[in-house]
């Protein structure tokens, strides 16, 4: 039964390295599309329209992110579950949903604006 329990936790742990691969990835590919307008199409004059629509594409990425990290979070605390655990997990659940809640809103307030 043992071996059940390392496979979740192997699930999870790949969870996470898929949570912060495309976190990772979406910050990297932004960055370079940032500075492409800020210093090649636009020198130092940037339209805020343009940030504003990287932003945005950032916050998707993060908000896909942060579900990977909430899926890996709750098969971890699953698989060694103790009060303190749980009660850190649902922190953690809320804190992350409150931050996805707000940044798309805030995602949708940018489309709004196009």
């Amino acid at each position: 039964m043992e071996w059940i329990k390392d496979i979740f936790i192997l699930i999870a742990e790949i969870i996470d390295i898929i949570g912060v691969v495309i976190l990772i990835f979406g910050f990297a590919k932004l960055l370079i599309k940032y500075l492409g307008k800020e210093f090649l199409k636009h020198p130092f004059r940037t339209p805020i329209i343009e940030i504003q629509k990287i932003r945005c594409e950032l916050g998707i990425y993060i908000l896909l992110s942060l579900d990977f990290l909430i899926a890996s979070d709750i098969i971890h605390t699953i698989m060694d579950i103790t009060t303190e655990q749980l009660i850190e997990l649902s922190v953690m659940i809320v804190l992350r949903i409150a931050i996805g809640y707000f940044l798309g809103k805030e995602i949708d307030e940018i489309h709004l604006k196009e």
